[in-house]
């Protein structure tokens, strides 16, 4: 994780820098500065920095002027202040913690602490959505050349036998794959639009028009040309008919 302070007083800052290497050796301090504008005016410390140490009453300006300015900001915000009165005010900014000076330990570790689980959450969750981004085209060869299908341009996949799958598109194409539909399923488990309707049979729910409730009722997928597909299987208690 790595750290940013901002305090208009040197001993503060080696307080926080102290503090910091005692305590969470691990986390890495990136920099420090008296001043607002260092930090404001680098684009490079904010996406590197995943937690700021903050004072709030600075000599020309206060760290409302900063969170003011960083309304769509990435990292973190611990307020180190000398002031209680700060506090609700504070919390509007949706600051991770406020920390009274003089500083106690116990109450700066809750407040790191604070930070580093709802860093971790956040890494967690870009990494998700790293990998759904590695899984969201479908690679297919077809005469000779290899095609990546983006998996939101699928209207639905059928798995014949032998492993073979057919993957129809929206706008008409289609694939045929020399793989089962469980292992195309494999590949795009993370891809939440795109449902396992019956043992044959994959749709992307986005493409679906029509839904009929009953035993004898319909699903219909639709591709550009907007014809309407019928899958009969059993999809969630519906009967779906393919033609």
């Amino acid at each position: 994780m790595n750290v940013y302070i901002i305090d208009d007083e040197q001993a503060n800052r080696e307080i926080l820098q102290i503090l910091i290497q005692r305590y969470y050796p691990e986390i890495r301090i990136i920099g420090e500065s008296e001043k607002l504008d260092v930090f404001l005016n680098s684009t490079n410390l904010q996406q590197q920095t995943d937690l700021l140490f903050l004072d709030i009453l600075m000599p020309d300006s206060t760290g409302f002027d900063l969170l003011n300015q960083l309304a769509n900001r990435t990292f973190e915000v611990i307020l180190v202040t000398g002031f209680d009165e700060f506090a609700i005010q504070a919390f509007e900014y949706s600051v991770i913690d406020y920390v009274l000076k003089p500083i106690d330990k116990d109450r700066f570790c809750s407040a790191v602490e604070k930070a580093k689980k709802r860093v971790l959450e956040k890494q967690i969750l870009e990494s998700a959505k790293s990998q759904l981004e590695i899984h969201a085209k479908i690679a297919v060869i077809k005469n000779k050349r290899t095609h990546y299908i983006e998996s939101s341009d699928v209207s639905y996949m059928i798995g014949k036998s032998g492993g073979y799958t057919t993957i129809f598109c929206k706008n008409g194409d289609f694939y045929i794959l020399s793989r089962s539909l469980n292992s195309v399923q494999n590949e795009c488990f993370e891809i939440p639009y795109l449902i396992r309707a019956s043992q044959s049979v994959i749709i992307n729910l986005d493409d679906i028009v029509t839904c009929e409730q009953g035993g004898s009722g319909y699903i219909g997928l639709k591709t550009n040309d907007f014809e309407v597909f019928r899958i009969k299987t059993k999809f969630w208690g519906l009967s779906i008919n393919l033609r």
